[in-house]
């Protein structure tokens, strides 16, 4: 009989719905602060417009893919040390049940920093 401590355990379709939603966050950051919108600008300007909108949609695309992988990720890492913590019990709990919330919030502030960095206008 296999040892329970050495078996791994599948994750939860919960926290599945937790890395993809902070995938989806971090797409989000991108789209509201205007960084997909310069980088499919930067290409259309030495292509003429029907290979530079191909070009843009493509870019955006990958760019969507790649956002949201990253967030995966990056949440997967974080539950990861979570659960690896010494917290107690319910501490781990409290934080798994607020990620969602701050990483909506993490997104929305994020976005509105780069917005200004970047200088594009929010509308």
């Amino acid at each position: 009989m296999p040892d329970p401590l050495q078996t791994k355990l599948k994750p939860s379709k919960l926290r599945l719905l937790l890395h993809l939603w902070a995938g989806l966050c971090l797409k989000a950051t991108a789209d509201a602060s205007g960084v997909t919108k310069l980088m499919s600008h930067s290409s259309s300007h030495s292509q003429g417009d029907i290979e530079s909108a191909q070009i843009a949609a493509n870019m955006a695309g990958a760019l969507t893919v790649l956002l949201i992988v990253v967030g995966y990720f990056l949440s997967s890492r974080l539950i990861s040390i979570v659960d690896k913590s010494v917290l107690k019990e319910t501490h781990k709990k409290l934080i798994m049940f607020s990620l969602p919330i701050i990483y909506l919030a993490a997104a929305i502030i994020l976005a509105m920093g780069i917005g200004l960095f970047t200088g594009v206008a929010h509308n």
